[in-house]
């Protein structure tokens, strides 16, 4: 069948809607106290305890973080009397090892800064709607059609996502040494005289 009108095609406009932020910064601090400080639970995860926020030793990180989260808020336009670290601990992987998929469960903003890392063992993240992974057609991956998204981690550099995003830690090529934390906002949640309707 042959068209012998064309069809003049105007004004096409794309709009990414509830969009999923990720947002990376990078601190200029020591790590070596942070290091040689770290002591971990005997357990498979090789993880330290979760209250480093609560120490000496991390006030540099601590700092930079509340820094940071203030300015993703702000930029967002959250409203909130004050953040509170929730926990902060650290992970180490070596060679080979893996952190499975998961969330950070009862948190608003969750975190991770590498102090020893390598861009062979990265973080990756997926896609949180549950309609994504129905129909794939083949594409040439980009943001705006992946189903995973994948940041290196570097020494010096962190990552603040949502805490309900579920990521993982595919097996590592390397030693990663890496700390993560969890944020509440301190403040009012929903609109007033909802019933649905709270202070933190």
């Amino acid at each position: 069948m042959e068209y012998n009108n064309m069809v003049d095609v105007m004004n096409i406009e794309s709009f990414d809607i509830f969009p999923t932020t990720i947002t990376s910064f990078s601190l200029k601090i020591n790590h070596k106290p942070m290091l040689d400080k770290l002591i971990y639970t005997d357990d498979e995860s090789l993880r330290s305890n979760d209250q480093l926020h609560k120490e000496k030793t991390w006030g540099p990180l601590v700092d930079g973080i509340h820094e940071v989260t203030d300015v993703v808020l702000k930029t967002h336009q959250y409203e909130f009397d004050s953040l509170e670290i929730t926990g902060m601990w650290a992970n180490r992987l070596d060679k080979g090892e893996a952190h499975p998929p998961h969330t950070h469960s009862n948190n608003f903003l969750s975190g991770v800064y590498y102090l020893k890392a390598g861009e062979t063992s990265p973080i990756q993240f997926f896609d949180p709607r549950p309609a994504a992974n129905v129909l794939q057609p083949r594409n040439s991956p980009n943001w705006h059609n992946s189903s995973m998204v994948q940041f290196n981690s570097v020494e010096g550099v962190g990552y603040i996502f949502p805490s309900w995003l579920q990521h993982w830690v595919p097996p590592t090529k390397e030693h990663r040494v890496s700390i993560s934390w969890n944020i509440l906002l301190r403040g009012h949640y929903g609109e007033p005289g909802t019933l649905q309707n709270a202070y933190i």
